[in-house]
């Protein structure tokens, strides 16, 4: 019986060479190292390491997250306002839902997905189908929590999803962050990416913080690659330890 190889390693030949590794696959380009995997409703490519010195025998690889069909922005505002009338500011729990798309009509729908709940933390059905295969998992955090936490870091391993956290639901500025997990590899990208169109009343705080960086290197001026390629020397022997140990 033949086993299929989960996993692949692999140079990059072509920006639109195929991702075929039935798990993930971890591909050398002209730029630098990147891990990339597929399923039915998406595709995703995650950086792991840059390179100083290109490769130019390769192709140059990129980071994206690439849907089949968007997800409406109307469901991430759905989940929104069941959330705030789950609970109330001053007696506030998580919740945890899960975004699928149907397989034969392929629309979006959402669940509540939660198991238990408490002021910081909420534990899934992971027996429930639409847990098992979420295309979106995102769960709300407790006011003034805007980053994910070291729990949501190991409770997200092992999964090839989105993951979103919803903060300070209760306020006039409720707030997204998103992120696309790779099976531990995670990159933080803005609502855009995954939604036919911003979410109305929530803050993207992933591209507003990408909009602040833009400003800063701005200012820098002829500054700016100086940071950016003292940053790159000191990932180098990174890069060169990483391959090696592929």
């Amino acid at each position: 019986m033949n086993i299929p190889q989960l996993v692949e390693r692999k140079f990059l030949f072509a920006s639109d060479q195929p991702i075929t590794a039935p798990l993930y696959e971890i591909v050398i380009a002209q730029n630098g190292v990147f891990k990339r995997a597929r399923r039915r409703e998406m595709q995703a490519v995650v950086e792991l390491s840059a390179f100083t010195v290109k490769i130019p025998e390769l192709a140059a690889g990129e980071a994206r997250v690439e849907l089949t069909e968007k997800i409406p922005a109307s469901v991430l505002e759905e989940i929104l306002a069941h959330a705030r009338s789950e609970t109330d500011a001053a007696n506030f729990t998580e919740n945890l839902y899960a975004v699928c798309r149907d397989t034969e009509t392929g629309n979006y729908f959402w669940k509540e997905v939660s198991r238990s709940r408490s002021f910081g933390s909420t534990i899934a059905r992971d027996d429930d189908s639409a847990y098992q295969t979420a295309v979106l998992e995102i769960h709300t955090h407790p006011p003034g929590c805007r980053e994910f936490s070291n729990q949501d870091d190991c409770d997200e391993r092992g999964k090839f999803r989105l993951f979103g956290i919803l903060v300070d639901i209760h306020s006039d500025n409720p707030a997204i962050r998103l992120r696309v997990g790779i099976y531990d590899s995670f990159w933080e990208i803005p609502a855009e990416f995954i939604t036919d169109a911003p979410p109305e009343n929530l803050t993207d705080l992933v591209k507003q913080e990408r909009e602040r960086l833009a400003e800063i290197c701005n200012d820098l001026g002829d500054d700016a690659p100086e940071y950016i390629l003292a940053e790159e020397y000191r990932a180098a022997t990174v890069n060169l330890s990483y391959i090696e140990n592929l």
